[in-house]
C-alpha cells in the first residue's frame, strides 16, 4: 500500500495515542519502502520542539483532502 504515496506528498498520520483513540498529524512524505513510509511531523506527545521523523505503517496514512 506505501506505492501510493510519493516523496513530497502531504498526508494525514492517524496517530494511534490511547486505545482506539487516534490524533490527525499532517505531514510530508519523505520516502516510502515496501512495508513503511517515512515522514516528517510535529509530534505531539514528543519532549522538545521541532519536526521527528516517523516510519509509519500506510495503514495509518491518509491523503491530504481525502
Amino acid at each position: 500500500m506505501s506505492q501510493f504515496f510519493k516523496p513530497g506528498d502531504t498526508v494525514i498520520w492517524a496517530k494511534r495515542v490511547s486505545g482506539d483513540f487516534c490524533f490527525p498529524v499532517k505531514a510530508p512524505v519523505l520516502s516510502t519502502t515496501a512495508k513503511r513510509v517515512k515522514i516528517s511531523a510535529h509530534d505531539p506527545d514528543e519532549r522538545g520542539e521541532g519536526m521527528v521523523v516517523r516510519y509509519v505503517s500506510p495503514d495509518s496514512l491518509y491523503p491530504e483532502g481525502s
